[in-house]
């Protein structure tokens, strides 16, 4: 099947699942998932805030060539990003929720209106458009080294479980049916001095040599 022809029936199926309202299909993508993940305090957002300052600076103080290590909390990270992720996403996305599985693994879970979220939003009625919807996914996160001079670092995602709201969709749609806005979000860049990012469990362990 021509990737046309995949797009536009993932977004009839979409299209037709919310159509349906209230039906079981329509009313799952319009509910919010469960994802059990520590909630953080405002002293956790001050610590995470100060560690990820310590990882940026690259280890300036620190003797050359001298590792260093940057853990941060599962509350920590996620008190940080509710502060400080709508500043630098491209899109209104209000963060839920992150779980760090451990593994590489990291669960996220965040609503943002429908036309925000679609990369078909102009095929939808515009009563629609500012409907919240839940983003569900699990991905698993990895150091990308480029391959250019200046060896730049990015944090990356590989989206491995999609859904909308508690309706899992098949992740060969991910491309198709989500705005490249928020596919962009998916790949940060990092200060060249961070050797490693380790998802454990409850955890993100960060490892930096000046």
């Amino acid at each position: 099947m021509r990737l046309g022809c995949m797009a536009l029936v993932a977004a009839f199926a979409v299209i037709g699942g919310l159509a349906i309202g209230s039906a079981w299909m329509g009313s799952r993508m319009l509910q919010e998932p469960e994802v059990l993940a520590t909630a953080g305090k405002a002293e956790d957002g001050v610590r995470a805030q100060q560690k990820i300052y310590d990882v940026l600076r690259g280890g300036a103080r620190r003797a050359r060539g001298r590792a260093h290590q940057v853990i941060l909390s599962e509350a920590e990270l996620n008190a940080f990003l509710a502060r400080h992720l709508a500043e630098a996403a491209k899109v209104p996305l209000r963060l839920g929720a992150v779980r760090l599985v451990g593994d590489g693994i990291v669960e996220i879970k965040g609503d943002l209106p429908l036309g925000q979220l679609l990369s078909f939003a102009e095929l939808l009625p515009a009563h629609w458009l500012e409907r919240p919807v839940w983003l569900h996914f699990g991905a698993r996160a990895s150091l990308e080294v480029g391959a250019d001079r200046g060896q730049r670092r990015y944090l990356r995602l590989d989206i491995e479980r999609l859904a909308l709201g508690r309706q899992p969709l098949p992740v060969m749609f991910l491309r198709l049916l989500l705005n490249p806005a928020i596919l962009s979000q998916l790949r940060w860049r990092l200060p060249e001095t961070v050797e490693s990012i380790t998802i454990e469990t409850q955890m993100v362990v960060i490892r930096t040599a000046s």
